[in-house]
């Protein structure tokens, strides 16, 4: 029998790795989506947006892009997207 491993290709020395406790309910929330500048993302996010709308009663749902999917996003839209959110979706797509 073989066993698989799984490898992260994100670069643990640029963004060190962090996690956080899953929200019981994205309602009454402010939920970020954050479109990472990969090609169709932003269609991703139109329709994660939608489903949000129909299922969740957030507060607010916020929009946000990086300049380039290459790099992690810079450290001023961090901050701000910590400091004014509760959730963020990331959107990866091709």
């Amino acid at each position: 029998m073989t066993t698989e491993e799984f490898l992260d290709p994100t670069d643990s020395v640029a963004v060190p790795r962090k996690t956080a406790a899953r929200l019981a309910t994205l309602d009454g929330k402010v939920i970020t989506l954050l479109d990472i500048s990969k090609a169709k993302g932003d269609h991703l996010l139109d329709r994660v947006e939608e489903l949000l709308r129909e299922r969740a009663k957030p507060k607010a749902i916020v929009r946000k892009k990086k300049p380039t999917f290459a790099r992690p996003a810079p450290e001023d839209l961090r901050a701000e997207i910590l400091k004014t959110s509760d959730a963020v979706i990331e959107a990866l797509a091709d």
